[in-house]
């Protein structure tokens, strides 16, 4: 038998026959040097991890450029995302593309064929499949399971097939982005054969994008409905990307495990097509009048996908337990940063943006400003607000003393005035988010914070500086854990990830540090 499942959850699946281990929830698989960090992403720790990392070290693990790859007679592999591409039919070529576009662009590199010509001329339809991601990505193809149909020539009178994108951009099988409410109606769409029938269920996450996610994401007011949407119907990479992120969406709202993992399955393989359509538009679309604004919606929708995987534990990055550690954190600050729009700070309170490192005085007159309005409130009956954030205020201010007490003087001013204003802007960013209870507010309050923190200080963050992680702890335990509360969906396991990730890196034998986080991972 040459598939042999892990674990207890399935979620890792040993091929023999190509000597690879397959992630069935990430659907590709994973370089023996990144198991560790693969299996504590997917929240698998310590005893059970290790009993896992003892079997799989057991396995002949090849690597990505050794790995046999299957003939094209071969079934696919049920663990690995289908996808349509096409194969170069020129003698003794065979090459493999996901898209028209890199098809017609090896035809004119490789074999040095300019001329206008039929696109089936030089190229066949195929279904294909990638054990890896990324920089180790090698097509092999697969028995294809819909034929693919030839349609009415198009307006240049060149012979189309169905299978190929109008805007010659990758495509999808078909039956993979079928978005299934329930198993009954999974097994009835693939029992259909009318492309009408197919276009309807793929409209399904499209309608839930529109009507709900859309309204779920960062943003100015309709920017998702009136130009990330008008620019999807366009492109057809970024309308899987508009797609992923309805299906993630629809993950996360699922109310049983087995429809969680149905979406997370489409949502993964349209985010594939979605990135290898937007490698395209970087070679191929520079003078396109659209790239400009389709560029920018594309980045806006990796982003808030990278931090659906990176909160789910469903992304491969770094290849130890080190790394994880380290760049984790990093990526998700990132990612973040990333994320907002240039003018978030105006929109919040008016507050200023600061990047260097110097004292401000202004932000902590605003601070005390704070703190004297919301300590003078105390004494009143406490609205659901007043009862979190008083509490909330009185720990940030006299986390500076407190630090004192167990880190002692710092070694230059820098290790002071960094720290202090952090805390400062992080008093000032809770009032933001504990404003209201819209979503807006609080992600305002948690993506500012990042903004206005000095430069140093983000250096004492990159250096794992004990200091700074703990003011990062408050920061993930208040504003990441209320962005959460309040609706960011696509955060969901963000705070306690960072959490964990502070943790692991806090000296566990120092009574003093930990009980400066203590109440924050109860």
């Amino acid at each position: 038998m040459s598939d042999i499942r892990l674990d207890s959850h399935g979620l890792l699946e040993y091929n023999s026959s190509y000597g690879v281990l397959i992630c069935r929830e990430c659907q590709y698989a994973i370089q023996k040097s990144a198991v560790d960090s693969h299996l504590l992403r997917h929240k698998i720790y310590r005893g059970e991890r290790q009993k896992l990392l003892s079997s799989i070290a057991q396995l002949d693990i090849l690597e990505p450029e050794l790995v046999p790859l299957p003939t094209s007679e071969s079934q696919p592999i049920d663990a690995l995302p289908i996808i349509s591409g096409y194969r170069c039919v020129t003698d003794g070529c065979g090459n493999l593309c996901a898209s028209s576009k890199r098809m017609k662009r090896h035809r004119s590199e490789v074999h040095g064929l300019n001329e206008p010509t039929s696109f089936s001329s030089y190229a066949l339809p195929v279904k294909l499949q990638t054990f890896f991601r990324g920089t180790k990505i090698r097509y092999f193809e697969v028995t294809s399971i819909l034929p693919f149909a030839p349609t009415a020539d198009d307006k240049n009178g060149n012979e189309q097939y169905s299978g190929e994108p109008q805007d010659e951009q990758m495509q999808v099988d078909t039956a993979m982005l079928l978005p299934p409410q329930s198993e009954a109606m999974i097994v009835g769409a693939q029992s259909k054969s009318s492309v009408l029938d197919i276009d309807l269920e793929t409209m399904t996450y499209f309608h839930h994008f529109v009507t709900t996610t859309s309204l779920t994401l960062p943003g100015t007011e309709n920017y998702w409905q009136a130009t990330v949407v008008p620019q999807a119907l366009q492109r057809q990479w970024l309308m899987c990307g508009l797609l992923s992120l309805s299906a993630c969406h629809m993950a996360s709202v699922a109310d049983n495990q087995r429809t969680q993992q149905i979406h997370r399955q489409r949502a993964a393989q349209l985010h594939l097509s979605f990135l290898a359509g937007l490698e395209e538009t970087c070679v191929d679309d520079l003078g396109d009048v659209f790239y400009e604004e389709s560029h920018k919606a594309a980045q806006q929708i990796g982003c808030i996908l990278d931090c659906v995987y990176w909160a789910s534990d469903s992304s491969d990055r770094g290849n130890s337990k080190e790394m994880a550690n380290s760049s984790g954190i990093q990526s998700f600050l990132a990612i973040i940063r990333n994320l907002v729009s240039p003018n978030v700070a105006d929109r919040s309170a008016g507050a200023q943006i600061y990047n260097d490192c110097d004292y401000r005085p202004a932000t902590y007159a605003q601070a005390s400003r704070i703190l004297n309005i919301q300590n003078s409130s105390a004494s009143r009956s406490l609205d659901a607000r007043e009862c979190t954030l008083p509490s909330l205020l009185n720990r940030l201010t006299e986390l500076p003393s407190r630090m004192a007490e167990v880190f002692g003087k710092p070694d230059e001013v820098r290790g002071v005035l960094a720290p202090l204003s952090a805390i400062a802007s992080l008093i000032e960013c809770c009032d933001i988010s504990f404003a209201s209870k819209e979503v807006g507010s609080a992600w305002n309050g948690m993506t500012l914070w990042l903004i206005k923190v000095p430069a140093h200080f983000n250096v004492m963050v990159s250096n794992h500086t004990l200091v700074a992680l703990v003011i990062l702890a408050y920061w993930a335990g208040s504003l990441v854990q209320r962005a959460e509360d309040c609706g960011c969906w696509f955060l969901k396991g963000s705070a306690k990830k960072v959490l964990m990730l502070i943790a692991e890196r806090l000296p566990p034998d120092n009574r003093g540090v930990q009980g400066l986080v203590a109440d924050l991972f109860t």
